[in-house]
């Protein structure tokens, strides 16, 4: 799959690319949470559980834990959402009816780590960020390449901040197509992309539907571990329509495929400023910002826009990694750039034939998003390469290991 399919084009750094490819197994792609400080109390509230996880998608590992532990699965929250491929030493907070024991409890390719009560519910976002440790599969030595683009990437301040294909599904990269489907009020078209979609699936039984709309057919042909088509074939079969056929799924899950339409939009602004100018850090007039911390995670409590008055500090303070520019998450209540920044925003916008209004869904589904704003570019903190071309770094939340490693390899990842 080309990049351009999720929004991405281009590269910041101008070294060779190498031949390499990462997760070709799970111990090549480890990902530890580093969590925002959780103060312990005896008799809090919430249970908390570190969990080492091998290939388990956040949300089905939540809906498994649930079950097992027979509540609802809005009685689980958690900091960070990570890809199924890989290792993952993750968060989870429970909220227990009584004063159940869950230490002992036995989960596949799941390993308790420590469990302790706290009186703070831990929220999506709840971390300072991630630590990786990636190996990489090539045929030679490639330190000196890998580290001759690392320092490309400190001088220039940062590598662009892209959502990496994870956001959009790592085997059927169509949440984004499915996110603007709904937004377009095109809900029947948006529930049979997510069964069946002609660009990726090749299985017969998808076919199948696509072909027959068969929907009680489907679920003697569909496979069990696919519990979320499963999900919504039942839905279908049940009160035949499609109307609504979301609402089985969890809300957090539902709106993936709104944010993962945000983050196409957000790569194509990206791609679109970096064609602009090459710089990570140079601020325009009419830019966005907000001021970042070690792990270029902004505070939300101030958003600055650049003027001709103060255009001159901003930079200086870009270049000292204190604050960042942020391009908007598309969404109803967003405040668009001005100058250049905005001119890409609105063109952009346009070439997509959608506004900010159409984020406002008023609908029963409550799919609808304010928006946000996300930093442009970010830092790598404390990178080494390791032995066996192993790389380990962290990066602040919600930045993705790939978009960095895209840039060192300059081609497919995996």
């Amino acid at each position: 799959m080309d990049d351009t399919y999720i929004g991405i084009e281009g590269y910041s750094t101008t070294t060779p690319g190498i031949r390499a490819e990462i997760k070709y197994d799970p111990e090549s792609f480890i990902v530890n949470e580093i969590p925002i400080e959780l103060p312990q109390k005896r008799d809090g509230k919430y249970t908390v559980l570190k969990i080492r996880l091998t290939n388990w998608d956040t949300n089905k590992f939540l809906m498994h834990l649930a079950d097992r532990l027979h509540i609802s699965n809005k009685r689980i929250t958690y900091a960070g959402t990570k890809d199924k491929l890989g290792i993952t030493t993750q968060y989870f907070c429970i909220n227990l009816p009584g004063n159940q024991d869950i230490r002992n409890i036995s989960i596949r390719d799941a390993e308790i780590l420590s469990c302790f009560r706290t009186d703070r519910m831990i929220k999506l976002g709840d971390l300072m960020g991630n630590e990786f440790i990636i190996g990489m599969k090539s045929e030679g030595e490639i330190e000196d390449k890998i580290n001759d683009t690392v320092n490309q990437i400190m001088g220039n301040r940062g590598f662009p901040n892209f959502y990496g294909v994870q956001r959009f599904g790592s085997i059927r990269a169509n949440t984004h197509r499915i996110g603007k489907l709904i937004l377009q009020n095109k809900y029947t078209e948006a529930v049979k992309l997510y069964i069946y979609d002609p660009e990726f699936d090749v299985e017969d039984y998808r076919k199948h539907f696509g072909e027959t709309e068969d929907a009680e057919l489907a679920l003697k042909e569909f496979p069990e571990y696919l519990t979320f088509e499963r999900s919504l074939l039942g839905y279908i079969a049940r009160e035949k329509k499609y109307d609504n056929a979301f609402s089985v799924f969890p809300r957090n899950l539902s709106m993936l495929f709104i944010h993962a339409y945000q983050s196409y939009l957000f790569n194509k602004i990206l791609s679109a400023r970096m064609k602009l100018t090459g710089s990570m850090y140079s601020v325009m007039e009419g830019d966005l910002l907000y001021s970042i911390d070690s792990y270029c995670n902004p505070d939300k409590r101030e958003l600055i826009r650049a003027t001709k008055y103060n255009i001159h500090k901003l930079n200086r303070l870009s270049e000292e990694g204190r604050i960042r520019t942020v391009l908007p998450l598309i969404g109803y209540n967003t405040e668009i750039s001005g100058g250049a920044e905005g001119e890409i925003e609105s063109d952009v916008m346009e070439s997509e034939m959608i506004s900010k209004k159409d984020f406002d869904i008023s609908s029963s589904q409550k799919l609808g998003s304010s928006g946000d704003y996300r930093v442009m570019s970010a830092i790598p903190i404390d990178f080494r390469v390791m032995e066996k071309n192993r790389v380990s770094f962290s990066l602040g939340r919600g930045i993705y290991a790939t978009s960095l490693l895209r840039e060192i390899i300059k081609g497919s990842l995996y």
